[in-house]
């Protein structure tokens, strides 16, 4: 076994404060060792018959090591370039890009990555840096939105929006940024679009939509979101004959906002719990009426808004039992923005709508490649998914009585635990 016998080697060896080996010290000086001995060897190589080598120009590269210094040998004829070891023009090595767009789009802001890249000694890498690094996200999260879906069909689609500060006309202002996730008829999920769009204007979800079905979005049966202005409208043009599922939990929130008695707001929870609690279609859809006639002796109001709302919140019961509870709610778009929101907290005010879009494409991007390897729905329970006409036929009285009880059972166990 080879040992160090040159005492001047132990002698040169990078120390810390307390007396022990900086061992990523010691690599980052052979990492710049090594990188130089193999630039002196190509020089030596091509120089040949009636060349000589003319000196060195210097120049710094961000390693995840550190940073070294690269002493390029210059030619008397001819130039000399390692394209081997790094990139003409640039400054980084993209084994760092790389590190550092990972981390970027795991929710560290540019100034923090400047810091951690300070403590570690990694070199100088600012704020400014630090986004000319991670503007090759650029490139991936155009891809994400001008990706095509021919020759596949999406029955069901969800759609919500979120909203994030971004400093846009020199304010900073909440921006509305909607996606679209869809269920593929092999049982994947996906974000097959996402945009930054006036969730308050029709025309703007329509052309939103559009963009979506230009690129092959096709073969949608239901569409899931909440009742955001416009977008039902929207839903209606560019989907033509698709189902709309207004999720319900936001039913229920908006139910209980108008209630301001404690005990009111727990009677219509517990009655609006009870229904989607059942399973059989037709008892779903007697308990939602035993529901609503309940809750408006409670608030008439609250009680226009369930009759309102009856043949939208039961549009899932149309669909193959099985895609019952992934259709009621948007739960799948509301975990998907909680991910955004997470990431894009540490930012606060993103500085320009473009950087926004980049962070968050990257974001669905990431999510994408974890969704594509597991199986959402069962592939074989989507082969020519059809809306039923079952909601058509009348209730039997005794399906109705059934349904009624369920409704007083649950308030009463509700008050019971309240009192």
């Amino acid at each position: 076994m080879d040992t160090l016998q040159d005492k001047g080697t132990l002698e040169n060896l990078p120390f810390r404060e307390d007396g022990t080996i900086d061992i990523n010290e010691m690599m980052r000086r052979g990492l710049e060792a090594t990188v130089n001995q193999i630039m002196d060897w190509q020089a030596d190589e091509i120089c040949g018959e009636g060349n000589r080598r003319n000196g060195y120009r210097e120049r710094r590269l961000l390693t995840v090591l550190g940073e070294i210094t690269m002493r390029i040998p210059k030619l008397r004829e001819g130039t000399y370039f390692p394209d081997e070891l790094v990139r003409p023009y640039s400054r980084v090595d993209r084994a760092m890009v790389g590190i550092v767009k990972e981390v970027y789009v795991r929710g560290l802001s540019t100034r923090k990555i400047e810091k951690a890249a300070d403590a570690l000694k990694f070199g100088s890498l600012s704020p400014s840096r630090v986004s000319r690094m991670t503007a090759d996200l650029d490139e991936e999260v155009a891809a994400l939105n001008a990706c095509r879906f021919d020759g596949t069909d999406f029955p069901y689609l969800w759609l919500d929006a979120t909203y994030l500060n971004c400093r846009d006309e020199g304010h900073v202002q909440s921006k509305g940024v909607v996606t679209a996730i869809a269920c593929g008829e092999d049982g994947s999920r996906r974000f097959v679009g996402f945009d930054v769009v006036d969730t308050e204007s029709a025309v703007s979800w329509k052309a939103f939509l559009r963009s979506l079905r230009k690129r092959g979005v096709k073969g949608v049966k239901c569409v899931v979101s909440d009742d955001h202005a416009g977008l039902v409208q929207a839903i209606a043009e560019v989907f033509q004959g698709a189902a709309w599922q207004r999720c319900i939990v936001h039913l229920e929130r908006s139910v209980a906002g108008w209630f301001s008695k404690k005990e009111d707001k727990a009677v219509a929870a517990a009655a609006m719990k009870a229904v989607f609690a059942e399973r059989d279609p037709q008892l779903v859809r007697a308990a939602y009426r035993q529901a609503t006639e309940r809750i408006a002796r409670l608030k008439g109001r609250a009680g226009e808004l369930l009759e309102d709302a009856e043949a939208d919140a039961l549009a899932y019961l149309d669909f193959p039992y099985e895609h019952h509870v992934r259709l009621r709610t948007n739960n799948v778009q509301e975990r998907a923005n909680g991910e955004i929101k997470r990431r894009a907290k540490v930012v606060g005010a993103f500085p320009s709508v473009g950087s926004m879009m980049r962070l968050v494409g990257a974001v669905l991007a990431d999510v994408n490649e974890e969704w594509l390897g597991a199986q959402f729905m069962d592939a074989a329970s989507l082969k020519d998914v059809a809306r039923s006409k079952t909601g058509l036929e009348p209730i039997p009285d005794d399906v109705m009585e059934k349904a009624r009880i369920c409704v007083a059972t649950a308030i009463e166990a509700k008050l019971g635990r309240a009192a």
